[in-house]
């Protein structure tokens, strides 16, 4: 089932859409603050490297995939495609459950080799806080993500909708980006 696209009258900032870059620019502070933290630990008495599971690196290979099934969304959106938004949606969705079980797995293989978050161990805690607040902002996603999945599997998505739908993807677009600078920046100071 087709649905008429409604154009954009205005070139201008949504007023949601300014919050929403706001609301990035502050997450990006926050794990710009926690990075920076980590950099000026990393020469304290008790840091030691550790291996990061490559179950990680997979997950962002998942983690892209999902950004990529939403960018089909998009599309199917724009160009009155409901099956492809659909289709998009549901691949969004289940990429993303996809990578917060492989985080759950990466965690469990670390608890496994006797790296807790609370140790003396900065550097894994470290990462269990970083990689820990970055699936807690993934899930706020994954909800958003599910309700215009169901909306669209209900067809109940409509033109007038095409800003929540472009602030979904700014998130989510926006995670992926996040996790791909934590897990290089991770990696990284566990090779140097």
């Amino acid at each position: 089932m087709a649905f008429p696209v409604e154009r954009q009258a205005s070139a201008r900032l949504h007023p949601k859409e300014f919050l929403m870059w706001l609301y990035l620019a502050t997450t990006a502070m926050l794990f710009a603050g926690f990075t920076s933290a980590y950099l000026v630990q990393r020469f304290s008495e008790f840091w030691r490297s550790f291996s990061i599971p490559p179950i990680f690196w997979g997950n962002t290979a998942i983690l892209f995939l999902s950004s990529l099934a939403y960018s089909y969304a998009r599309r199917g959106f724009s160009v009155g495609n409901y099956r492809q938004l659909q289709l998009g949606l549901m691949g969004a969705l289940g990429f993303g459950v996809l990578f917060l079980f492989g985080q759950l797995i990466g965690w469990q293989i670390l608890v496994r080799e006797g790296l807790f978050l609370a140790s003396n161990h900065k550097a894994i805690s470290y990462f269990y806080v970083l990689t820990g607040l970055h699936a807690l902002h993934l899930v706020a996603g994954l909800i958003a993500l599910g309700f215009w999945t169901l909306r669209a599997l209900r067809y109940r998505v409509q033109p007038h909708h095409a800003l929540g739908l472009k602030l979904t993807g700014l998130f989510w677009h926006a995670l992926d980006v996040l996790w791909v600078y934590l897990i290089v920046f991770l990696q990284l100071n566990q090779l140097l």
